[in-house]
């Protein structure tokens, strides 16, 4: 295998630059509105507020299990916001 086997064959095999900048920008944009969806629906579901893992006074397996499932759905959102940003950026 030679050097010009593993380089990109045209530019467009190359992912936009500028996607390089939006992406993280809507991810972020993103994670922020699911953190508020989840924190409502916590809230209309249960009646009180979501807990706050950085208080003290917050059981340590609620606040435990709360930061896990936000955890997980920011990460679930960020992996889609990603994947849908650089669809047709990427030949693999």
């Amino acid at each position: 295998m030679s050097m010009s086997d593993s380089l990109p064959e045209t530019i467009e095999d190359e992912p936009n630059p500028i996607m390089h900048l939006i992406a993280p920008i809507t991810a972020i944009g993103a994670t922020m509105l699911m953190r508020k969806v989840l924190n409502t629906s916590y809230q209309r579901a249960t009646g009180s507020s979501a807990p706050d893992p950085h208080d003290p006074r917050v059981n340590f397996g609620r606040a435990l299990v709360w930061a896990i499932v936000t955890a997980a759905t920011a990460a679930a959102v960020e992996t889609v916001v990603y994947r849908a940003m650089n669809r047709g950026t990427h030949t693999d």
